[in-house]
Protein backbone atom coordinates (compact mmCIF):
# COMPACT_ATOMS: atom_id res chain seq x y z
CA UNK A 1 0.00 0.00 0.00
CA UNK A 2 2.83 2.41 0.79
CA UNK A 3 4.35 1.76 -2.64
CA UNK A 4 1.02 2.51 -4.31
CA UNK A 5 0.59 5.74 -2.37
CA UNK A 6 4.11 6.89 -3.19
CA UNK A 7 3.45 6.13 -6.85
CA UNK A 8 0.25 8.13 -6.91
CA UNK A 9 1.75 11.03 -4.96
CA UNK A 10 4.41 11.33 -7.66
CA UNK A 11 1.63 12.09 -10.14
CA UNK A 12 1.84 15.84 -9.80
CA UNK A 13 5.56 15.88 -10.51
CA UNK A 14 5.66 13.39 -13.34
CA UNK A 15 2.63 14.65 -15.27
CA UNK A 16 4.52 17.85 -15.99
CA UNK A 17 6.20 15.70 -18.65
CA UNK A 18 3.00 15.95 -20.67
CA UNK A 19 4.12 19.27 -22.06
CA UNK A 20 7.68 18.20 -22.82
CA UNK A 21 9.01 18.49 -26.35
CA UNK A 22 10.64 15.84 -28.51
CA UNK A 23 12.70 15.32 -31.63
CA UNK A 24 11.14 13.89 -34.74
CA UNK A 25 11.76 13.51 -38.45
CA UNK A 26 9.63 14.90 -41.22
CA UNK A 27 7.57 13.17 -43.89
CA UNK A 28 6.25 16.38 -45.45
CA UNK A 29 6.06 16.20 -49.24
CA UNK A 30 7.19 19.06 -51.44
CA UNK A 31 4.09 20.84 -52.70
CA UNK A 32 3.59 20.88 -56.45
CA UNK A 33 3.04 24.13 -58.34
CA UNK A 34 -0.75 23.82 -58.48
CA UNK A 35 -0.94 23.43 -54.68
CA UNK A 36 1.37 26.40 -54.14
CA UNK A 37 -0.93 28.63 -56.23
CA UNK A 38 -4.03 27.24 -54.55
CA UNK A 39 -2.55 27.70 -51.08
CA UNK A 40 -1.49 31.30 -51.79
CA UNK A 41 -5.03 32.16 -52.92
CA UNK A 42 -6.55 30.32 -49.96
CA UNK A 43 -4.40 32.09 -47.36
CA UNK A 44 -5.28 35.50 -48.81
CA UNK A 45 -8.84 35.07 -47.58
CA UNK A 46 -7.57 34.05 -44.12
CA UNK A 47 -10.99 32.60 -43.30
CA UNK A 48 -9.84 29.19 -42.03
CA UNK A 49 -13.37 27.88 -42.60
CA UNK A 50 -14.16 24.31 -41.66
CA UNK A 51 -17.06 22.03 -40.77
CA UNK A 52 -17.14 20.10 -37.49
CA UNK A 53 -19.60 17.32 -36.65
CA UNK A 54 -22.81 18.32 -34.96
CA UNK A 55 -24.07 16.82 -31.73
CA UNK A 56 -25.90 14.24 -33.86
CA UNK A 57 -26.50 13.54 -37.53
CA UNK A 58 -29.21 16.21 -37.80
CA UNK A 59 -26.69 19.01 -37.19
CA UNK A 60 -23.34 20.38 -38.43
CA UNK A 61 -21.10 23.03 -36.85
CA UNK A 62 -19.23 25.65 -38.91
CA UNK A 63 -16.51 28.11 -38.00
CA UNK A 64 -14.53 30.81 -39.82
CA UNK A 65 -12.62 34.08 -39.34
CA UNK A 66 -14.18 37.38 -40.40
CA UNK A 67 -13.46 41.10 -40.00
CA UNK A 68 -14.85 42.65 -36.82
CA UNK A 69 -17.40 44.69 -38.77
CA UNK A 70 -18.44 41.80 -41.04
CA UNK A 71 -21.95 41.52 -39.62
CA UNK A 72 -23.88 38.40 -38.68
CA UNK A 73 -22.46 35.07 -39.78
CA UNK A 74 -24.76 32.92 -41.88
CA UNK A 75 -24.75 29.45 -43.40
CA UNK A 76 -27.05 29.08 -46.40
CA UNK A 77 -28.20 25.44 -46.82
CA UNK A 78 -30.23 23.86 -49.60
CA UNK A 79 -30.91 20.51 -51.23
CA UNK A 80 -30.39 22.28 -54.56
CA UNK A 81 -26.96 22.98 -56.02
CA UNK A 82 -27.94 26.54 -56.97
CA UNK A 83 -28.98 27.14 -53.32
CA UNK A 84 -32.58 27.83 -54.31
CA UNK A 85 -35.23 27.22 -51.63
CA UNK A 86 -32.48 27.56 -49.04
CA UNK A 87 -32.67 27.84 -45.27
CA UNK A 88 -30.46 30.36 -43.50
CA UNK A 89 -28.83 29.64 -40.15
CA UNK A 90 -27.17 32.38 -38.13
CA UNK A 91 -24.72 32.25 -35.26
CA UNK A 92 -22.53 34.29 -32.98
CA UNK A 93 -18.95 35.46 -33.08
CA UNK A 94 -16.12 35.66 -30.57
CA UNK A 95 -13.51 38.38 -30.75
CA UNK A 96 -10.02 36.98 -31.33
CA UNK A 97 -6.76 38.30 -29.83
CA UNK A 98 -5.83 39.53 -33.32
CA UNK A 99 -8.78 41.97 -33.38
CA UNK A 100 -11.12 40.21 -35.81
CA UNK A 101 -13.79 37.61 -34.96
CA UNK A 102 -14.30 33.88 -35.24
CA UNK A 103 -17.84 33.18 -36.45
CA UNK A 104 -19.54 30.00 -35.22
CA UNK A 105 -22.82 28.70 -36.68
CA UNK A 106 -24.73 25.48 -36.05
CA UNK A 107 -26.95 24.10 -38.82
CA UNK A 108 -29.91 22.08 -37.53
CA UNK A 109 -32.95 20.12 -38.78
CA UNK A 110 -30.98 18.09 -41.32
CA UNK A 111 -32.77 15.01 -42.63
CA UNK A 112 -31.23 11.53 -42.99
CA UNK A 113 -29.90 10.29 -46.33
CA UNK A 114 -29.70 13.72 -47.97
CA UNK A 115 -27.07 15.68 -49.88
CA UNK A 116 -26.96 19.33 -48.86
CA UNK A 117 -25.27 22.29 -50.54
CA UNK A 118 -24.12 25.22 -48.47
CA UNK A 119 -22.29 28.54 -48.38
CA UNK A 120 -20.84 30.38 -45.39
CA UNK A 121 -20.99 34.17 -45.44
CA UNK A 122 -20.91 37.48 -43.61
CA UNK A 123 -21.89 40.88 -44.99
CA UNK A 124 -18.41 41.41 -46.49
CA UNK A 125 -17.32 37.85 -47.32
CA UNK A 126 -18.68 34.57 -48.63
CA UNK A 127 -17.24 31.15 -49.31
CA UNK A 128 -17.75 29.09 -52.41
CA UNK A 129 -20.57 26.55 -52.56
CA UNK A 130 -19.75 23.10 -51.17
CA UNK A 131 -21.74 20.03 -50.17
CA UNK A 132 -22.05 17.35 -47.51
CA UNK A 133 -24.33 14.37 -46.96
CA UNK A 134 -26.15 12.86 -44.00
CA UNK A 135 -26.37 9.19 -43.06
CA UNK A 136 -29.48 7.12 -43.58
CA UNK A 137 -28.50 4.23 -41.30
CA UNK A 138 -25.76 2.89 -39.02
CA UNK A 139 -23.09 2.18 -41.65
CA UNK A 140 -20.40 4.82 -42.27
CA UNK A 141 -16.66 5.29 -42.68
CA UNK A 142 -14.32 7.59 -40.80
CA UNK A 143 -10.67 8.43 -41.22
CA UNK A 144 -8.60 8.48 -38.04
CA UNK A 145 -5.22 10.15 -37.84
CA UNK A 146 -3.11 11.97 -35.29
CA UNK A 147 -0.19 14.34 -34.79
CA UNK A 148 -0.72 16.13 -38.08
CA UNK A 149 1.74 18.76 -36.82
CA UNK A 150 1.20 21.58 -39.27
CA UNK A 151 4.13 23.72 -38.15
CA UNK A 152 5.63 27.15 -38.65
CA UNK A 153 8.96 26.04 -37.17
CA UNK A 154 10.46 23.93 -39.92
CA UNK A 155 12.69 26.05 -42.20
CA UNK A 156 11.34 29.06 -40.30
CA UNK A 157 9.33 30.24 -43.31
CA UNK A 158 6.08 29.77 -45.18
CA UNK A 159 7.35 26.72 -47.06
CA UNK A 160 6.76 24.46 -44.07
CA UNK A 161 3.08 25.46 -43.94
CA UNK A 162 2.72 24.96 -47.70
CA UNK A 163 4.40 21.56 -47.75
CA UNK A 164 2.82 20.14 -44.63
CA UNK A 165 -0.70 21.25 -45.51
CA UNK A 166 -0.08 19.70 -48.94
CA UNK A 167 0.94 16.40 -47.30
CA UNK A 168 -2.23 16.38 -45.20
CA UNK A 169 -4.34 17.12 -48.28
CA UNK A 170 -2.68 14.20 -50.10
CA UNK A 171 -3.49 11.91 -47.16
CA UNK A 172 -7.14 12.98 -47.22
CA UNK A 173 -7.35 12.37 -50.96
CA UNK A 174 -5.78 8.91 -50.58
CA UNK A 175 -8.26 8.01 -47.83
CA UNK A 176 -11.19 9.30 -49.89
CA UNK A 177 -10.14 6.89 -52.66
CA UNK A 178 -10.55 3.99 -50.22
CA UNK A 179 -13.96 4.91 -48.77
CA UNK A 180 -16.70 7.51 -48.74
CA UNK A 181 -15.59 9.46 -45.68
CA UNK A 182 -18.34 10.62 -43.34
CA UNK A 183 -16.04 11.82 -40.55
CA UNK A 184 -12.43 12.78 -39.91
CA UNK A 185 -11.03 12.06 -36.43
CA UNK A 186 -7.79 13.64 -35.22
CA UNK A 187 -6.25 12.62 -31.88
CA UNK A 188 -4.48 15.90 -31.20
CA UNK A 189 -1.39 17.96 -32.03
CA UNK A 190 -2.95 19.33 -35.18
CA UNK A 191 -0.45 22.21 -34.79
CA UNK A 192 3.05 22.44 -33.34
CA UNK A 193 3.26 25.91 -31.80
CA UNK A 194 -0.51 26.39 -31.51
CA UNK A 195 -0.51 29.39 -33.84
CA UNK A 196 -3.42 30.72 -35.84
CA UNK A 197 -1.61 30.27 -39.18
CA UNK A 198 -1.09 26.59 -38.40
CA UNK A 199 -4.82 26.00 -37.90
CA UNK A 200 -5.74 28.04 -40.95
CA UNK A 201 -3.31 25.90 -42.96
CA UNK A 202 -4.66 22.74 -41.33
CA UNK A 203 -8.09 23.16 -42.92
CA UNK A 204 -6.86 24.29 -46.33
CA UNK A 205 -7.49 20.90 -47.99
CA UNK A 206 -10.48 21.10 -50.38
CA UNK A 207 -11.75 17.71 -49.15
CA UNK A 208 -12.54 19.21 -45.74
CA UNK A 209 -15.40 21.27 -47.15
CA UNK A 210 -17.40 18.02 -47.32
CA UNK A 211 -16.11 16.01 -44.32
CA UNK A 212 -16.86 16.90 -40.68
CA UNK A 213 -13.53 17.31 -38.86
CA UNK A 214 -13.49 16.33 -35.16
CA UNK A 215 -10.46 17.92 -33.48
CA UNK A 216 -8.88 16.87 -30.19
CA UNK A 217 -6.50 19.02 -28.10
CA UNK A 218 -2.93 17.77 -27.78
CA UNK A 219 -0.04 19.11 -25.74
CA UNK A 220 1.23 21.12 -28.74
CA UNK A 221 -2.20 22.64 -29.42
CA UNK A 222 -1.97 23.92 -25.86
CA UNK A 223 1.22 25.86 -26.62
CA UNK A 224 -0.92 28.67 -28.05
CA UNK A 225 -4.37 30.17 -27.58
CA UNK A 226 -5.69 29.88 -31.16
CA UNK A 227 -7.35 26.45 -30.68
CA UNK A 228 -9.87 27.98 -28.30
CA UNK A 229 -11.14 30.43 -30.91
CA UNK A 230 -10.75 28.17 -33.94
CA UNK A 231 -12.96 25.25 -32.88
CA UNK A 232 -16.73 24.94 -32.79
CA UNK A 233 -17.19 21.61 -31.04
CA UNK A 234 -20.59 20.02 -30.37
CA UNK A 235 -21.80 18.71 -27.04
CA UNK A 236 -19.20 20.48 -24.90
CA UNK A 237 -19.28 19.58 -21.21
CA UNK A 238 -19.15 22.94 -19.46
CA UNK A 239 -20.00 21.75 -15.96
CA UNK A 240 -16.42 20.70 -15.22
CA UNK A 241 -14.78 22.22 -12.18
CA UNK A 242 -11.38 21.93 -13.87
CA UNK A 243 -11.12 22.45 -17.61
CA UNK A 244 -8.48 23.56 -20.03
CA UNK A 245 -8.05 27.19 -20.98
CA UNK A 246 -8.46 26.21 -24.65
CA UNK A 247 -11.07 23.42 -24.66
CA UNK A 248 -13.76 21.30 -23.05
CA UNK A 249 -14.46 17.58 -23.32
CA UNK A 250 -17.20 17.00 -25.90
CA UNK A 251 -19.36 14.18 -27.29
CA UNK A 252 -21.31 13.54 -30.48
CA UNK A 253 -23.07 10.65 -32.18
CA UNK A 254 -22.96 9.23 -35.68
CA UNK A 255 -24.75 6.06 -36.74
CA UNK A 256 -24.81 3.75 -33.71
CA UNK A 257 -21.61 5.21 -32.23
CA UNK A 258 -21.16 7.63 -29.32
CA UNK A 259 -17.84 9.45 -29.70
CA UNK A 260 -16.13 10.98 -26.65
CA UNK A 261 -13.34 13.55 -27.11
CA UNK A 262 -11.26 14.23 -23.99
CA UNK A 263 -8.63 16.84 -23.20
CA UNK A 264 -5.96 14.59 -21.71
CA UNK A 265 -3.87 17.63 -20.77
CA UNK A 266 -6.35 17.93 -17.88
CA UNK A 267 -5.85 15.41 -15.08
CA UNK A 268 -9.20 15.80 -13.30
CA UNK A 269 -10.65 12.27 -13.26
CA UNK A 270 -13.88 13.39 -11.60
CA UNK A 271 -14.67 15.86 -14.38
CA UNK A 272 -13.82 13.40 -17.17
CA UNK A 273 -15.93 10.73 -15.50
CA UNK A 274 -18.87 13.08 -14.99
CA UNK A 275 -18.61 14.12 -18.65
CA UNK A 276 -18.93 10.49 -19.75
CA UNK A 277 -21.94 9.90 -17.49
CA UNK A 278 -23.60 13.05 -18.84
CA UNK A 279 -23.07 12.01 -22.46
CA UNK A 280 -24.40 8.49 -21.84
CA UNK A 281 -27.52 9.95 -20.24
CA UNK A 282 -28.10 12.03 -23.39
CA UNK A 283 -27.43 9.14 -25.78
CA UNK A 284 -28.37 5.95 -23.89
CA UNK A 285 -29.07 3.83 -26.97
CA UNK A 286 -25.68 4.06 -28.70
CA UNK A 287 -24.21 0.57 -29.10
CA UNK A 288 -20.56 1.56 -29.57
CA UNK A 289 -18.39 3.82 -27.42
CA UNK A 290 -15.26 5.27 -28.99
CA UNK A 291 -12.89 7.55 -27.07
CA UNK A 292 -10.33 9.95 -28.51
CA UNK A 293 -7.63 11.71 -26.53
CA UNK A 294 -4.04 12.61 -27.22
CA UNK A 295 -1.61 10.88 -24.88
CA UNK A 296 -0.36 7.34 -25.48
CA UNK A 297 -0.92 4.76 -22.73
CA UNK A 298 0.46 1.36 -23.74
CA UNK A 299 2.52 1.68 -26.92
CA UNK A 300 6.02 2.00 -25.55
CA UNK A 301 8.77 2.68 -28.12
CA UNK A 302 9.92 5.68 -26.04
CA UNK A 303 11.50 4.21 -22.89
CA UNK A 304 12.00 7.50 -21.05
CA UNK A 305 8.23 8.13 -21.26
CA UNK A 306 7.19 4.91 -19.54
CA UNK A 307 6.88 6.59 -16.12
CA UNK A 308 4.62 9.20 -17.70
CA UNK A 309 2.57 6.53 -19.49
CA UNK A 310 2.18 4.50 -16.28
CA UNK A 311 0.78 7.52 -14.46
CA UNK A 312 -1.54 8.34 -17.34
CA UNK A 313 -2.82 4.77 -17.24
CA UNK A 314 -3.59 5.28 -13.55
CA UNK A 315 -5.91 8.13 -14.53
CA UNK A 316 -7.48 6.81 -17.72
CA UNK A 317 -7.76 3.03 -17.32
CA UNK A 318 -10.47 3.22 -14.60
CA UNK A 319 -12.59 5.46 -16.85
CA UNK A 320 -12.10 3.21 -19.89
CA UNK A 321 -13.00 0.12 -17.85
CA UNK A 322 -15.96 1.54 -15.93
CA UNK A 323 -17.75 2.76 -19.04
CA UNK A 324 -16.76 -0.19 -21.25
CA UNK A 325 -15.17 1.71 -24.12
CA UNK A 326 -14.81 -0.45 -27.21
CA UNK A 327 -12.08 1.47 -29.04
CA UNK A 328 -9.68 4.16 -27.80
CA UNK A 329 -7.89 6.32 -30.40
CA UNK A 330 -4.70 8.05 -29.24
CA UNK A 331 -1.57 9.85 -30.47
CA UNK A 332 1.50 11.55 -28.98
CA UNK A 333 4.11 8.81 -29.45
CA UNK A 334 4.19 9.04 -33.29
CA UNK A 335 4.46 5.21 -33.48
CA UNK A 336 1.70 2.95 -34.83
CA UNK A 337 0.50 0.36 -32.32
CA UNK A 338 -2.65 -1.61 -31.51
CA UNK A 339 -3.15 -3.23 -28.12
CA UNK A 340 -4.58 -6.50 -26.96
CA UNK A 341 -7.98 -6.30 -25.26
CA UNK A 342 -7.08 -4.39 -22.08
CA UNK A 343 -8.82 -4.48 -18.71
CA UNK A 344 -7.35 -3.07 -15.47
CA UNK A 345 -4.13 -2.14 -17.27
CA UNK A 346 -3.43 -5.76 -18.25
CA UNK A 347 -3.98 -7.96 -21.28
CA UNK A 348 -7.36 -9.59 -20.74
CA UNK A 349 -7.32 -11.22 -24.19
CA UNK A 350 -4.23 -11.73 -26.34
CA UNK A 351 -4.89 -10.60 -29.91
CA UNK A 352 -1.39 -11.17 -31.26
CA UNK A 353 -1.58 -12.52 -34.80
CA UNK A 354 -5.38 -12.16 -34.90
CA UNK A 355 -7.32 -10.24 -37.55
CA UNK A 356 -10.63 -10.11 -35.66
CA UNK A 357 -12.22 -10.50 -32.25
CA UNK A 358 -15.82 -11.00 -31.11
CA UNK A 359 -16.95 -9.49 -27.82
CA UNK A 360 -13.45 -8.52 -26.65
CA UNK A 361 -12.84 -8.77 -22.91
CA UNK A 362 -11.69 -5.15 -22.67
CA UNK A 363 -10.89 -2.04 -24.68
CA UNK A 364 -8.69 -2.03 -27.77
CA UNK A 365 -6.31 0.93 -27.80
CA UNK A 366 -4.81 2.32 -31.02
CA UNK A 367 -2.07 4.87 -31.64
CA UNK A 368 -1.51 6.05 -35.21
CA UNK A 369 1.70 7.47 -36.63
CA UNK A 370 2.24 11.17 -37.25
CA UNK A 371 1.33 12.73 -40.60
CA UNK A 372 4.19 15.21 -40.87
CA UNK A 373 6.61 14.11 -38.13
CA UNK A 374 6.97 10.35 -37.81
CA UNK A 375 9.63 9.16 -35.42
CA UNK A 376 12.52 7.91 -37.51
CA UNK A 377 14.80 5.13 -36.35
CA UNK A 378 18.37 5.84 -37.38
CA UNK A 379 19.94 3.18 -39.56
CA UNK A 380 21.84 0.65 -37.47
CA UNK A 381 20.12 1.60 -34.22
CA UNK A 382 18.04 -0.83 -32.23
CA UNK A 383 14.27 -0.89 -32.65
CA UNK A 384 12.78 0.73 -29.53
CA UNK A 385 10.95 -1.77 -27.31
CA UNK A 386 7.18 -2.16 -27.35
CA UNK A 387 4.84 -2.12 -24.40
CA UNK A 388 3.93 -5.57 -23.11
CA UNK A 389 0.24 -5.16 -23.97
CA UNK A 390 0.72 -4.50 -27.69
CA UNK A 391 -0.66 -6.96 -30.26
CA UNK A 392 0.57 -5.26 -33.44
CA UNK A 393 2.99 -2.50 -34.39
CA UNK A 394 4.32 -0.96 -37.60
CA UNK A 395 7.36 1.20 -38.28
CA UNK A 396 7.47 3.56 -41.25
CA UNK A 397 8.78 6.99 -42.18
CA UNK A 398 5.60 7.69 -44.15
CA UNK A 399 2.33 9.30 -43.09
CA UNK A 400 -0.17 6.76 -41.77
CA UNK A 401 -3.95 7.00 -41.98
CA UNK A 402 -6.69 4.62 -40.86
CA UNK A 403 -10.13 3.94 -42.32
CA UNK A 404 -12.69 2.88 -39.70
CA UNK A 405 -15.71 1.16 -41.25
CA UNK A 406 -18.60 1.20 -38.78
CA UNK A 407 -21.68 -1.01 -39.00
CA UNK A 408 -24.35 -2.06 -36.53
CA UNK A 409 -22.36 -5.08 -35.35
CA UNK A 410 -18.71 -4.36 -36.19
CA UNK A 411 -15.86 -1.89 -36.57
CA UNK A 412 -13.27 -2.76 -39.20
CA UNK A 413 -9.96 -0.90 -39.06
CA UNK A 414 -7.83 -0.61 -42.21
CA UNK A 415 -4.44 1.07 -41.78
CA UNK A 416 -2.38 2.44 -44.68
CA UNK A 417 0.97 4.04 -45.40
CA UNK A 418 0.50 6.93 -47.82
CA UNK A 419 2.36 5.39 -50.77
CA UNK A 420 0.67 1.98 -50.52
CA UNK A 421 -2.64 0.89 -52.04
CA UNK A 422 -3.11 -2.08 -49.71
CA UNK A 423 -3.47 -1.82 -45.93
CA UNK A 424 -0.53 -2.96 -43.81
CA UNK A 425 -2.96 -3.95 -41.04
CA UNK A 426 -6.64 -4.89 -40.94
CA UNK A 427 -8.63 -5.74 -37.82
CA UNK A 428 -12.35 -6.21 -37.07
CA UNK A 429 -14.11 -5.85 -33.71
CA UNK A 430 -17.54 -7.51 -33.54
CA UNK A 431 -20.13 -7.17 -30.76
CA UNK A 432 -23.19 -9.38 -30.44
CA UNK A 433 -24.72 -7.26 -27.66
CA UNK A 434 -24.15 -3.70 -26.37
CA UNK A 435 -21.91 -4.77 -23.48
CA UNK A 436 -19.72 -7.05 -25.58
CA UNK A 437 -17.27 -9.11 -23.52
CA UNK A 438 -16.26 -6.41 -21.04
CA UNK A 439 -16.03 -7.68 -17.45
CA UNK A 440 -18.03 -6.11 -14.68
CA UNK A 441 -15.88 -3.39 -13.11
CA UNK A 442 -15.92 -3.03 -9.35
CA UNK A 443 -14.10 0.14 -8.32
CA UNK A 444 -11.71 -0.03 -5.39
CA UNK A 445 -10.60 2.40 -2.70
CA UNK A 446 -7.38 2.81 -4.65
CA UNK A 447 -9.40 4.13 -7.64
CA UNK A 448 -11.05 6.75 -5.42
CA UNK A 449 -7.70 7.75 -3.93
CA UNK A 450 -6.12 8.15 -7.38
CA UNK A 451 -9.08 10.26 -8.49
CA UNK A 452 -8.63 12.57 -5.51
CA UNK A 453 -4.91 13.07 -6.21
CA UNK A 454 -5.55 13.60 -9.93
CA UNK A 455 -8.23 16.19 -9.21
CA UNK A 456 -5.87 18.14 -6.94
CA UNK A 457 -3.15 18.04 -9.56
CA UNK A 458 -5.65 19.10 -12.23
CA UNK A 459 -6.54 22.26 -10.30
CA UNK A 460 -2.87 23.16 -9.71
CA UNK A 461 -1.86 22.47 -13.31
CA UNK A 462 -4.66 24.56 -14.84
CA UNK A 463 -3.95 27.49 -12.49
CA UNK A 464 -0.30 27.34 -13.53
CA UNK A 465 -1.19 27.11 -17.23
CA UNK A 466 -3.57 30.07 -17.03
CA UNK A 467 -0.92 32.14 -15.27
CA UNK A 468 1.61 31.20 -17.96
CA UNK A 469 -0.73 32.41 -20.70
CA UNK A 470 -1.35 35.69 -18.93
CA UNK A 471 2.34 36.33 -18.28
CA UNK A 472 3.31 35.61 -21.88
CA UNK A 473 0.14 36.68 -23.69
CA UNK A 474 1.94 38.49 -26.50
CA UNK A 475 3.82 35.29 -27.36
CA UNK A 476 0.54 33.45 -27.99
CA UNK A 477 -1.20 35.92 -30.32
CA UNK A 478 -0.49 37.42 -33.67
CA UNK A 479 1.54 34.47 -34.92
Amino acid sequence: MRTSIRRVLSLALCLVLLCSGFTFGTSALTADESWQHYYADYMQTGSGMYMAPGADESTRNFSWYAPENAGTGRVIVSENKDLSDACTFTGGSVRTPEGDVRTKVTVTQLQPGKTYYYRCENDVWQSGTASFHTLSGTDFSAMYTTDIHITTKEENDENSLVNQSYTFSRVLDAAADKAQLDLLISAGDQATTGSRREYTSLVSAPALSSIPFALCPGNHDRKGIAYKYFTNNPGEYKKAIVHSLISYDYAYTKGDVLFFVFDSNVASMTDHRNFVKDAIRKYPDAKWRVATFHHDLYGGRIPHRENENALLRTIWAPIIDEFRFDLVLLGHSHYYTMSNAIFRNKTAQDLTGQTSVTNPKGAIVMVSGSINHPRIREEGSEIPPLGENIAFSYLTNEPIYNILDFSEDSITIRSYALSEEDPFHTFTITKTDPQGGHPENGRTFYDFFVRFIADIFGVINEVWTTARFRLHWNDFVGK
